[in-house]
C-alpha cells in the first residue's frame, strides 16, 4: 500500500514539474540567441550560423523580414512566416548552409549603390563564389536590426 502511494505520489510531482521542465527548456533555447542585440552584424551572423546549424527553423524566422521576394522588385515568395516555414528546405538548401557556415558573405558595395537592386553599403550579402551555383541572399538593417530581407537579383 505504502509502495503504490510513493508511486502515485512520484507520477503526480513527475506530472506537475513536465510544463516547468519544458518551459527551462525553451527559454534554454531562446537562450542561445541575442535577437535583441542585432543592431550589430556580428551577433546577428552568430545567431543566424547558430540556428541554421541546428535547422532552429523557427529562429531564422524572427531573423527574415517579411514579405520576403525573390529579388527587390519581383512578386513576393513568402508573404509571412508561415510560408516561409513550409518551405524553409528550399531556402536553407545544403549549398545555403554551407556558405552561412563558412562565412561566405561580404559587405554591401558603395561603388554600386546606383545599381538595381544591389545591396547597400550597410548591408551584406550572402554569395555563390559562382552566381550559376545558386542564389545570394540580401542582409540589410530593417527598423535598426538586421535581417534577411531579400534574394539577390544583383550582387
Amino acid at each position: 500500500m505504502l509502495k503504490n502511494m510513493i508511486g502515485a505520489l512520484v507520477v503526480m510531482l513527475g506530472i506537475s514539474f513536465s510544463p516547468v521542465i519544458n518551459a527551462q527548456e525553451a527559454s534554454a533555447t531562446e537562450s542561445h540567441y541575442q535577437f535583441d542585440q542585432h543592431s550589430d552584424f556580428t551577433i546577428f551572423w552568430h545567431d543566424l550560423q547558430l540556428a541554421v546549424s541546428t535547422q532552429d527553423k523557427e529562429a531564422v524566422a524572427k531573423m527574415m523580414n517579411f514579405p520576403f521576394s525573390d529579388y527587390e522588385h519581383s512578386p513576393m515568395i513568402f508573404q509571412n512566416e508561415a510560408e516561409f516555414l513550409s518551405q524553409y528546405d528550399e531556402l536553407f538548401d545544403a549549398e545555403m548552409v554551407k556558405l552561412i557556415k563558412t562565412n561566405q558573405y561580404r559587405q554591401g558595395d558603395a561603388d554600386q549603390s546606383q545599381i538595381l537592386d544591389a545591396v547597400s553599403p550597410e548591408g551584406y550579402i550572402i554569395e555563390h563564389e559562382n552566381s550559376d551555383n545558386g542564389y545570394n541572399l540580401v542582409i540589410e538593417p530593417v527598423d535598426g536590426v538586421y535581417k534577411l530581407v531579400r534574394i539577390a537579383f544583383y550582387s
